[in-house]
């Protein structure tokens, strides 16, 4: 018999040697998937931005606001070919303020207007006298209300102290530029007057307010970078930036227009968002640095921006990267509806079959109402392919899109043979899980249109696996492989189960964690206990406390390898498990733990769904520790018919739990798990159960 240690030996065994032997540990070349990033070293990256470089801020400026008419400058540099993206301008709070722009430059993290804006508008501009930044003090103290500990000053004295000077033109470029005493070296009130002969020069040109005329402050500001481009040297790269959102409206992208010898007619991307004219306001200090050629310090979160693909016409790239907010917007709008509804539906489905049990009636109607909220995950992603976003009436398009096809799934799924119950809970799981794989392997195109997708407004996670799409395949992958295992024990017995199982566990660790891949240290942290707590059910261990313990030690294990080996890659090649392990390095890891674990705690304060969600974890927990005491004789039945069904229902609350605990994400994890996991558990469950008579 296989013993316990053996088959955890065996599993952690594989994962490390697999990892050690296909992770990068040295340059890579670059990617030539489209929207991908090159993961090379610093000389390697090609690059947008050199030095001499200019900055124009334009706190409000959006893809939605360009114009040939009242951006004529701008207009006409993409027409002449400039390098273009839509760029995340949030940073602590929404909507974020000019000032939050300006002071995450100079700190190279999300920093914040001190002032609570959303209730009371924006602090005013600092004024600057004699090269200092008045009330510097004041800012430096009313950081204490982001969570992200940012440092201010950073950027000023970073280029400083590597012998690189820096011009401010304008209050809000000495905001960015200003030293850790809130002191510019060089300080111009407007471009007329300035000196154009550093390395890096910064200018403010002004803030495009919606109720004020915002055509009017267009036009101002698209003058001065008229005249920026005037006096600006000629082998110098402009950059155009957006770094706030226009006051009183709502939150949307920030515009990147970019200009000089680097520039070829492209959109332009970055390592930290991996996503085809998707940037970041954080990774702007990074690319200064870059381009000064000095070392980036740890503290800055962001990486150097560089093109990513060719870009066509001003037209179309003006109306896709504005498309690009107003998608995001339409997802957000149904990201919560869709998985609150998956979970509430959920829950009615089990009410409907608790009055099954009693009269046995409206079973096919029952089947198939399963069978839509079991196949609508797989089609919110599917979505994707239709472009919805691109027809009339886009929200709409959306809802109908995903609906009709999970209809068509649950119809095909319903042709499947009914026995072994498992079979089409099986299939259904199998697509899912594979169609999530090859989505990551190639880049999560069908992640950017889904409303389980990522969020570029809200500036979270950009590429891999994000909280609910790590759910979405965590628990198919373990529905998957239960129901597989079951086939194969009944037809070569528990150990060839147990491989498939193994093998399975670790290809969804694999795909979940893998830096280019999902990269979700989280989701891997639940998911490795997950499968080892099926393979012993399938090998017909009991599940112990000190086993569930020894599991985690194995996940723990697991995780951190490929963490330290994404880790010994470049830099700008990192993802987030690599930049964690760095942050420990440097004494940051703390402060992420913590920032994380104040968001999971945040989710308790989401309404009582959450609370009601979390009772039942509990009580999930508590029939996993207590099985005959607390399991009930209706699932003990269903467990007689398919015995993997307990393993698998334990590795499901391993998901919820861990993943409500290890994600930011808190108990939205649990309520999401509850909506992907009830509909097909459910099913199997009503085919165990079969009506009399059938």
């Amino acid at each position: 018999m296989i013993s316990l240690r053996m088959c955890a030996a065996v599993v952690l065994g594989s994962a490390l040697c697999l990892s050690a032997a296909a992770l990068p540990t040295g340059p890579a070349k670059a990617a030539t998937r489209t929207g991908a990033v090159s993961a090379g070293t610093g000389d390697e990256l090609p690059r947008s931005v050199a030095a001499p470089v200019v900055v124009v801020g334009i706190a409000g400026l959006t893809w939605a606001n360009l114009s040939e008419r009242d951006t004529p400058t701008l207009w006409r540099l993409l027409d002449n070919g400039a390098d273009a993206a839509a760029m995340t301008v949030r940073t602590v709070h929404s909507p974020p303020c000019p000032l939050d722009g300006w002071l995450s430059l100079s700190a190279g993290r999300a920093a914040t207007d001190p002032q609570p804006h959303r209730d009371r508008g924006c602090s005013p501009m600092p004024t600057v006298t004699g090269g200092a930044v008045q009330g510097w003090p004041d800012l430096v103290n009313g950081q204490q209300a982001s969570l992200f500990d940012p440092e201010l000053g950073l950027l000023g004295s970073t280029l400083a102290a590597g012998g690189a000077c820096a011009t401010a033109i304008g209050p809000g470029a000495a905001l960015a530029l200003a030293d850790r005493q809130g002191q510019v070296a060089r300080y111009y009130p407007d471009p007329a007057t300035a000196r154009w002969d550093c390395p890096v020069t910064v200018v403010d040109a002004g803030v495009v307010d919606r109720r004020n005329d915002p055509g009017a402050a267009l036009r101002i500001a698209d003058e001065t970078v008229r005249q920026v481009l005037d006096r600006a040297p000629r082998d110098a790269t402009v950059m155009v930036l957006g770094i706030s959102q226009p006051l009183h409206s709502t939150l949307a992208m920030g515009a990147v227009v970019v200009t000089g010898p680097q520039a070829g007619r492209r959109y332009l991307t970055v390592q930290s968002t991996r996503w085809k004219g998707i940037v970041r306001l954080l990774d702007i200090p990074s690319t200064l640095v870059a381009a000064a050629g000095v070392d980036e310090p740890n503290q800055f979160n962001g990486a150097p921006l560089v093109p990513a693909a060719e870009r066509p016409a001003t037209p179309d790239t003006v109306r896709k990267l504005r498309d690009a907010t107003q998608r995001d917007r339409d997802l957000r709008r149904s990201s919560g509806p869709f998985i609150n509804g998956l979970a509430v539906a959920a829950v009615l489905a089990f009410g409907a079959l608790a009055l099954w049990r009693r009269t046995r009636r409206g079973t096919r109607a029952i089947e198939l109402a399963l069978l839509l909220l079991a196949a609508l995950p797989l089609c919110s992603y599917l979505v994707r392919l239709i472009q919805w976003w691109r027809w009339e009436g886009p929200l709409v398009v959306l809802w109908v899109g995903m609906i009709l096809a999970a209809v068509g799934v649950a119809l095909a799924l319903r042709r499947l043979p009914r026995v072994p119950v498992w079979t089409t809970v099986t299939v259904l799981s199998g697509i899912t899980a594979a169609v999530l794989a090859v989505d990551a392997m190639t880049g999560t195109i069908l992640h950017h249109g889904s409303p389980l997708g990522p969020s570029p407004l809200s500036g979270g996670r950009y590429y891999g696996f994000g909280n609910t799409t790590f759910v979405v395949f965590a628990v198919h992958a373990v529905v998957f492989a239960a129901g597989l295992a079951s086939w194969l024990r009944s037809r070569y017995g528990p150990a060839v189960a147990t491989i498939a199982v193994a093998v399975i566990g670790l290809a969804a660790v694999l795909v979940d964690v893998w830096p280019t891949w999902g990269a979700d240290v989280g989701g891997g942290l639940a998911i490795v206990p997950a499968f080892v707590l099926l393979g012993m059910d399938v090998l017909g261990r009991r599940i112990s406390a000190a086993r569930l313990l020894l599991t985690g030690v194995v996940a723990v294990a697991a995780v951190a390898l490929i963490s330290v080996l994404d880790w010994l890659r470049p830099a700008e090649a990192r993802s987030h498990a690599g930049r964690f392990v760095e942050d420990l390095i440097h004494g940051d890891g703390t402060a992420v733990v913590t920032r994380k674990a104040g968001y999971a705690l945040g989710s308790l304060s989401a309404g009582p769904h959450l609370w009601l969600v979390g009772v039942l974890l509990l009580y999930l927990v508590a029939v996993v520790l207590a099985r005959r005491q607390l399991s009930p004789e209706w699932f003990e039945t269903a467990v007689a018919r398919w015995p993997q069904l307990w393993g698998c229902f334990v590795a499901v609350v391993t998901i919820a739990v861990i993943g409500s605990t290890a994600n930011d994400y808190g108990l939205r994890v649990a309520l999401l798990t509850v909506g992907i996991a009830g509909p097909p558990l459910m099913l199997a469950w009503l085919r165990c159960h079969p009506p009399t008579g059938n």
